[in-house]
């Protein structure tokens, strides 16, 4: 049977893991002999090249101009644009860049043992994202030179490396607090399958808020009358947050650190201790715990704390003690932390996942049915004006048919506008403004209509997740599909493939 791959593409760390010899999986260390990556690629200014990881990390500071990290925020982001060295930088390329640093990686670790190529992998995505996120993560993924047998929910990849470990007939809590995002996902385990219940998460809250947060500390503390927020995109910016990452982690171990930094050519130095650090990011936490509690309220079925049997804390910045102690105080549950590798459960999760497709029996825990990530509505007239009307809800089952009735609102009516509305609410009615318009088709309707006259609404959904609607008018009737927008045509993924093909990184 081929080998076949997990990826935890990370925000700030990915790592690639394979199933061994005992049936278990097991991460391929990188040519630096670690077990993660960091997402950072760097490009030379003088040449062509790049490079990805621990060595463009380090170039964070030196060349910030020239480093991109925490791309994986990016990845729904239309209006994202980098230029360097007079080229546009995609988030798309840079995933691409970072999955090939790992396959190249783990190629040339495999070849000492004589052992096939990657060629087939499994890649992790955030719960909470959409159609384009996920479709521009299996691009990343083809330009790395990947064939991507599926793309895994991460809180579900976690599960199914903890699956087979004392999960069967609970309901439990995934929490994922990674470098730069967040994710929460609600799980039961029955009889050998996984079902997702509930899930939520915040691209835009990780460990490096907590950095952010021990950095602006420390500049008021030092007399500084700046935020991180003000010197961003001075030179020194970036060698300061590496260093507050430093200190957070030491703090992780030690009940005092010491924060050490340069700005404008002066060094500063601040004690912290961890009391300190916990009471100044005390709000961050208090966002993922909200959020817990929010993913209880969304759920498919009526749940409350008391009904989560067991919490599972991964992503690396799950290490801080904070994060547990306040799990804790909130939820009496058990917490499940692997002191080594919460940052490893991802990817072999997804190992685990590569094989169960590629048919191996060994692996005995089943997907359930998943959730969507997002809600679907239509604009309607109401008595608190225009609001959108949800007909799609991101709890729905993922295969999903329904039909709706609408009216037209003005009497002669020869035309019906239909538009369509992404949002993440579980709310049938939405403030149009908390909405996103995605979508928008016309039916003529050949001639003027009594008001009230009957349009009527059909939508599916099926298992790959798209979304198909139709609709009806008077015996016109047009049909579209939810379209994924900022995809690279076929053309420039085979160019830019072909192109990394040729290049080490």
């Amino acid at each position: 049977m081929e080998e076949v791959f997990g990826i935890d593409l990370g925000t700030t760390n990915s790592c690639v893991a394979v199933i061994g010899e005992d049936g278990l999986p097991v991460i391929i260390k990188n040519l630096d002999d670690e077990f993660t990556t960091p997402s950072v690629v760097c490009y030379d200014e003088d040449s062509d090249e790049c490079y990805v990881g621990k060595e463009a990390k380090s170039g964070m500071g030196g060349a910030p101009d020239q480093t991109v990290a925490f791309i994986k925020r990016e990845m729904s982001n239309p209006n994202y644009r980098r230029e360097i060295n007079g080229k546009s930088v995609s988030p798309v390329e840079v995933s691409a860049l970072i999955l090939k640093k790992l396959v190249d990686d783990a190629n040339e670790r495999r070849s000492y043992d004589g052992l096939s190529p990657v060629r087939k992998a499994v890649i992790t995505v955030p719960a909470y994202f959409g159609a384009m996120e996920r479709e521009l993560t299996a691009q990343a993924g083809q330009i790395a030179g990947l064939e991507v047998l599926d793309l895994l929910n991460e809180p579900t990849a976690a599960a199914l490396n903890y699956g087979t470990k004392g999960l069967e007939g609970k309901t439990f809590m995934v929490y994922d607090l990674g470098g730069g995002t967040f994710d929460i996902s609600i799980m039961r385990m029955q009889n050998g399958v996984l079902t997702t219940l509930s899930t939520d998460g915040d691209h835009k809250l990780g460990g490096v808020d907590w950095d952010i947060a021990l950095l602006d500390f420390a500049l008021q503390a030092c007399g500084l009358d700046v935020t991180y927020d003000d010197i961003r995109e001075e030179k020194d910016a970036a060698k300061m947050l590496l260093s507050a990452e430093i200190c957070k982690k030491n703090l992780s171990k030690n009940d005092r650190a010491t924060f050490k930094f340069v700005y404008k050519r002066k060094p500063y130095f601040k004690e912290i201790s961890r009391s300190v650090f916990e009471e100044i990011t005390e709000n961050l936490v208090d966002s993922t715990v909200d959020m817990m509690y929010h993913a209880l309220k969304i759920a498919r079925e009526p749940l409350s704390p008391e009904d989560i049997d067991e919490i599972i804390l991964v992503g690396g910045s799950s290490y801080m003690p904070m994060i547990k102690k306040r799990i804790q105080k909130e939820f009496r549950c058990s917490l499940r932390l692997d002191m080594f590798e919460p940052d490893r459960a991802v990817a072999k999760g997804a190992a685990l996942h590569a094989a169960r497709l590629q048919g191996d029996r060994s692996v005995n825990v089943q997907l359930g049915e998943d959730m969507g990530a997002r809600s679907y509505g239509t604009d309607i007239n109401t008595e608190n004006g225009v609001m959108v009307q949800n007909i799609l809800l991101r709890t729905s089952p993922m295969i999903y048919e329904n039909t709706f009735y609408f009216s037209t609102s003005n009497e002669g009516q020869s035309m019906v506008s239909i538009s369509l509305f992404e949002n993440t609410s579980v709310e049938e009615y939405v403030p149009i403004k908390k909405t996103t318009r995605i979508m928008d088709k016309s039916l003529d309707l050949g001639g003027p209509v009594p008001k009230g006259t009957s349009v009527v609404m059909h939508v599916t959904r099926n298992k790959e997740g798209i979304v198909h609607v139709i609709g009806e008018c008077n015996g016109v009737r047009e049909e579209f599909s939810v379209e994924t927008k900022g995809l690279l045509e076929q053309g420039e993924v085979d160019a830019l493939r072909k192109f990394l093909s040729e290049k080490r990184v």
